[in-house]
């Protein structure tokens, strides 16, 4: 099986590309717009491109079987700055890539990693979002994924490809670099285990659907030999918890309770106070569940943390810039 990867420098494509290496009889094309730090693999090209570009586009898909489409820029917080320039940025590669699937004429079977966080909307009856209600995103970014996801389902009405979209809750499972905006847990984490103050960004008692990176991963792989058509999957845990919960989390497991600074950021009353996926759909039709908590995510992520820091700087991923692989353009 022939695999590409785009975004295959982000959090999540990263990760995929790592989980991919380690299933046999698979052929992987990891897209980058910038060299990453990565020990050779035999069955991994890393591909050096860019989707604003056509003729990248057109290379990178040639003979892919899968393409698990992970590029995005901007984030909820970010994306309302520039609503022209958030189009740019997303809609117009995803059309590059698509008219480069058309193109190639193969039908192959397009994963999209979207968001379940931001395309429902609002809920005032606190019931968990259904794949089948009704999607009314309230930002730019949200916009952008939605829209993606229309033109996944036209693509594979049209018999040019088949698709899965996976809505995908708040990802969680990487240390990020302190002053990200997006990815409290990661941030959290790292703060606390250098003794800074955990950033909070709006009101700390909105709700959220956080999922664990491996149950992600999991939720891939049970669609990454194709299914039929267009779908879609809410990817999450179906339990909701607050940022309070969280930093109580963290108090319990370091012993004392983390210190904090209230930041005020642009757009932050708009995120939504709650936000909970339903995910009965994966689980009847996928197999799929997700199987670790909340609480031993984190204690995962401390544990793995406590023991791998051993300078006093928050953790940051590698640069970019430092090449151990080999790329071709």
């Amino acid at each position: 099986m022939k695999i590409g990867v785009t975004g295959a420098n982000g959090l999540l494509g990263r990760s995929i590309v790592g989980a991919l290496q380690q299933l046999p009889k698979m052929e992987i094309r990891a897209l980058v717009r910038q060299l990453p730090r990565v020990e050779s693999h035999p069955r991994t090209d890393w591909l050096l491109g860019d989707l604003a570009r056509p003729e990248d586009c057109r290379a990178f898909v040639a003979g892919l079987d899968v393409v698990l489409h992970c590029a995005h820029k901007n984030s909820p917080l970010t994306s309302d700055g520039d609503w022209a320039q958030d189009a740019r940025l997303n809609l117009i590669p995803t059309l590059n890539l698509l008219g480069a699937i058309e193109g190639a004429k193969r039908c192959p079977h397009l994963i999209y990693p979207s968001s379940g966080g931001a395309v429902y909307g609002l809920s005032r009856a606190g019931v968990p979002f259904r794949e089948s209600d009704p999607c009314l995103p309230e930002n730019s970014y949200g916009i952008q994924k939605l829209a993606v996801e229309h033109y996944l389902r036209v693509f594979a009405e049209r018999e040019l490809l088949t698709a899965t979209v996976l809505r995908i809750g708040n990802a969680y499972g990487w240390l990020l670099a302190p002053d990200r905006s997006q990815g409290f847990i990661g941030t959290a984490i790292n703060r606390v285990l250098h003794g800074q103050p955990v950033r909070l960004i709006g009101d700390p008692h909105n709700v959220r659907d956080y999922v664990y990176v491996d149950d992600i991963l999991s939720a891939i792989f049970k669609v990454l030999e194709g299914r039929r058509g267009f779908e879609v999957f809410n990817v999450g845990s179906g339990v909701g918890a607050s940022v309070m919960d969280i930093l109580s989390l963290i108090e319990r497991k370091i012993g004392k309770p983390p210190l904090v600074h209230v930041e005020t950021v642009v757009g932050a009353y708009r995120l939504p106070p709650w936000c909970v996926l339903d995910i009965t759909a994966a689980n009847q039709q996928l197999g799929w569940h997700p199987r670790v908590s909340l609480e031993e995510g984190i204690i995962r992520m401390l544990d793995t943390a406590a023991s791998s820091s051993a300078s006093s700087q928050p953790v940051h991923r590698p640069a970019d810039s430092d090449v151990l692989c080999p790329v071709r353009r």
